[in-house]
């Protein structure tokens, strides 16, 4: 007899285990099903920035549901470390978004009114808090909220804790086709198959073939992006910096990660030298001592965009009972934790959020058609 779960989940990075960890949580059996192992692949090369205020112009409802997002990670922090003992390394610092010059000083001044909470400082008081910028800064926006976690080890976390509270996970799996009869849906795999009451969509840039199979056009909009990482001998500062063109974020173990290149389609694997001298010559741009600290690696990942740049979380039009669980682009930390308690309501029929509900709904992308939404680093 096949092993049946009351949710599959396809896609085992921080979407699909969060997602899994809050059904289990709530006594919804759920399995995650990953074709290599999980957290492996734009989990692992992000940032981990919890970017509320840096991905926003405007407090509306995406803003809303990001800002939900970010603050349910302090309980989450809490959580995880106690059912795991794994630290998720929420940073405590916050974030600046730096101004070098008049133009994106008067864009953050207006962010600035739009946003009450956030703190300007001026040249002075920027360069007090980080003595390593140049003399020509700006100014800059102070988000102390904004800070960031490590994601593979969030993953991990939410993997481990998922289990613990009676989850499975089905490991180096691939997902060949899902039917459903009788209201029962059939998963098979290359060596076997397992039934479900419900499935979700949920693996990133490669999201876009359920779409297919299930009837939809394909709205994701995969974007890969670069990084490197140093480990500087001294610490040159403790918030994560956000540039018009590149961000660092300062890890508890030393590392600094710079991110990031923005190649839209792009799915190949590897890192360019092309891309990553662009990326280095911005930083050491701005911080020229950097060129002599010590490089430690690089990597890319594909960050699963959407048509119109908002994440898909959702039940299919049509086909109940399937569920997405995608296109976050670079906001998949960010929106792990408000993604996995949204999923979690709507398959347990629980109350959502109307406005979080209709916009991030499967059901507009039929509504608003193709969409020129461009990504930016």
């Amino acid at each position: 007899m096949k092993e049946h779960y009351d949710v599959a989940i396809i896609g085992g990075g921080i979407i699909g285990h969060s997602i899994s960890y809050y059904l289990n949580k709530s006594g919804v059996r759920a399995v995650v099903l990953d074709k290599q192992v999980s957290g492996q692949k734009a989990t692992k090369a992000a940032a981990g920035m919890l970017g509320v205020h840096t991905e926003h112009q405007a407090s509306d409802a995406y803003h809303q549901f990001c800002e939900k997002s970010r603050d349910l990670y302090q309980s989450l922090w809490k959580e995880l470390h106690e059912l795991t003992a794994i630290d998720i390394g929420l940073s405590p610092f916050g974030m600046m978004e730096v101004a070098m010059d008049e133009t994106h000083k008067r864009e953050l001044l207006e962010k600035k009114h739009a946003f009450a909470s956030l703190e300007w400082l001026k040249a002075k008081q920027v360069r007090e808090k980080v003595p390593a910028l140049p003399p020509g800064v700006s100014g800059a926006l102070f988000m102390t909220k904004d800070g960031h976690v490590e994601p593979t080890v969030t993953c991990e976390a939410l993997k481990r804790a998922a289990l613990l509270y009676g989850g499975d996970l089905l490991e180096n799996t691939n997902v060949l086709e899902v039917t459903k009869t009788e209201g029962i849906f059939t998963v098979q795999l290359e060596n076997a198959s397992i039934t479900a009451s419900q499935v979700v969509a949920a693996s990133g840039a490669d999201s876009g073939r359920w779409f297919e199979a299930t009837g939809m056009d394909n709205p994701i909009k995969a974007v890969k992006g670069e990084c490197f990482s140093i480990k500087p001998r001294k610490h040159y500062f403790k918030e994560a910096l956000f540039f018009k063109d590149f961000y660092i974020v300062p890890k508890p173990d030393g590392r600094y990660i710079v991110g990031a290149t923005s190649k839209p389609d792009d799915l190949s694997s590897g890192t360019t030298a092309g891309g990553l001298a662009d990326l280095m010559s911005r930083v050491f741009a701005v911080f020229p001592e950097l060129k002599e600290e010590p490089m430690q690696e690089f990597w890319s990942g594909v960050r699963p965009g959407s048509a119109d740049g908002l994440p898909i979380i959702g039940e299919h039009p049509t086909l109940t009972g399937f569920y997405f669980a995608t296109g976050h682009y670079r906001n998949g930390i960010l929106l792990a934790p408000a993604t996995g308690q949204m999923m979690k309501d709507l398959i347990m029929k629980q109350d959502v959020h109307q406005a979080f509900r209709e916009l991030f709904s499967p059901e507009r992308l039929d509504r608003k058609g193709a969409s020129s939404y461009e990504y930016s680093t």
